[in-house]
């Protein structure tokens, strides 16, 4: 009778001890979704979002390079009560044109989970000099917009920000965001991550819950937004407003605001985005009309100098009327395959090719 009992304590005690390895494992795994990640950036903010699984506190530390670097020491901690899901902060009180280095440190009982350690640089009026990235459509294929990302990273490791030309995910499902924010995740820890809106997402509240963008107008107050870095003014555009149910009435907000702001600003450079482009040789003719006639004259007649665009998966640069037009969409979605013609005003083009640009700002000079 004993070798039964004995076998049955053994097993209990086995069932006991695979029942606690299984708590501490889940204990271990990690309660962050995503992030951090960077988003809108100024002379004396940044946004920072991440997404947690579970209830969680949260310190997010943050001090200069100069002092960090120095002393591997914060200069300042803010704290967060647990909360489960998307947090989306906004960073104050910054210095215009500083380099910052910040850590998101997650509390969960007695487990505690770093993230690596970002930085960013903040804008400043007198900035004359900086480098932007500039991909799009990385939907689909998440492993490849993963590879251009950290590529990206890599080699432009103080890029001042990124803009997305929009279609980031397939569709959007949670699990599509989660697979998209974990490819982007080196780039967007140490680059404010901005996009437009594209046709896969739908217009879905997601979007706009998930990006830090800044303010401007539409859905959530950042359908349409702008903002200055240095010299250049960066203003998005959803070019999906042309479409759908209340397009008259959408078209007509967005365009006006556009049309104002873009007059009213200063900057030495002008710089718009949106997804659907006007010109490319896969087109018909090469031209999308309808959005021709909508925006090619305001752009003329506010100094515009560049505009990105995406949709069409593959590399386009044209010059027409005083303005480069720019189709960057090979981010990770089914390239194009090479179109014979070029349409009138091309400059240079390529097809088949994961790509990004890299913007460089220079005084007077933007190449």
């Amino acid at each position: 009778m004993r070798v039964p009992l004995r076998r049955g304590v053994l097993l209990v005690a086995i069932g006991v001890l695979f029942a606690l390895g299984l708590a501490a494992l889940a204990q271990e795994e990690s309660p962050l979704i995503w992030g951090p990640n960077l988003g809108v950036i100024g002379e004396d903010s940044v946004a920072i979002t991440w997404n947690t699984s579970r209830e969680v506190g949260a310190d997010l530390h943050y001090a200069t390079a100069k002092f960090y670097d120095a002393s591997s020491k914060w200069e300042e901690t803010l704290s967060f009560d647990p909360h489960k899901g998307v947090a989306d902060i906004l960073l104050n009180g910054l210095l215009p044109g500083t380099k910052y280095r910040y850590q998101l440190v997650i509390y969960e009982g007695d487990a505690i989970y770093d993230s690596p350690v970002g930085h960013f640089t903040t804008s400043s009026s007198d900035l004359r000099s900086f480098s932007f990235l500039v991909y799009g459509d990385t939907r689909t294929n998440q492993d490849r917009n993963e590879l251009v990302a950290d590529t990206m990273a890599q080699d432009n490791p103080d890029a001042a920000l990124v803009i997305n030309t929009g279609d980031v995910v397939e569709s959007p499902t949670i699990g599509r965001f989660k697979k998209f924010f974990a490819a982007i995740g080196n780039l967007a820890l140490s680059h404010p991550y901005l996009c437009v809106i594209g046709n896969h997402e739908k217009a879905s509240p997601r979007f706009y819950e998930f990006f830090p963008l800044p303010a401007g107008g539409g859905k959530s107050n950042e359908e349409w937004w702008s903002f200055d870095y240095g010299s250049v003014h960066f203003v998005g555009i959803d070019s999906n407003s042309i479409t759908g149910a209340n397009a008259i009435k959408l078209m007509r907000e967005q365009v006006q605001w556009v049309k104002e702001d873009l007059a009213r600003s200063k900057a030495t450079f002008k710089v718009v985005f949106f997804h659907h482009l006007i010109y490319s040789s896969t087109w018909e003719g090469g031209v999308n009309v309808p959005l021709q006639q909508e925006w090619e004259q305001i752009f003329r007649d506010t100094g515009v100098d560049v505009v990105f665009n995406g949709h069409m998966h593959c590399y386009e640069h044209f010059f027409i009327g005083g303005i480069h037009y720019v189709v960057t969409g090979g981010g990770g979605a089914p390239l194009q395959d090479p179109v014979e013609r070029a349409a009138d005003g091309t400059v240079f083009r390529r097809y088949g090719t994961l790509h990004y640009v890299r913007v460089t700002v220079s005084g007077k000079m933007m190449k």
